[in-house]
């Protein structure tokens, strides 16, 4: 038994650290992807920013695509 919990829990760590180095690897594309932008067509990088910041914050809850949205039914 006690083996079987050492299996398991080395199991969740690896799986841990390969979800958080992949996360790390996504992060760093990302901001790259976004520093390229800057300098090579920056009304481009704004557009997504902008289409990001206005579908996670909740300046513009009655639109759709907002993840705030509320379908209010009559």
């Amino acid at each position: 038994m006690k083996r079987f919990l050492t299996k398991c829990s080395e199991l969740l760590f690896k799986g841990f650290l390969v979800f958080t180095c992949m996360w790390i690897c996504f992060a760093l594309v990302f901001d790259v992807f976004f520093i390229y932008l800057h300098f090579t067509n920056p009304d481009k990088g704004q557009y997504y920013s902008n289409e990001i910041m206005w579908r996670i914050d909740g300046t513009f809850k009655n639109n759709p695509k907002n993840i705030w949205y509320e379908e209010k039914n009559n």
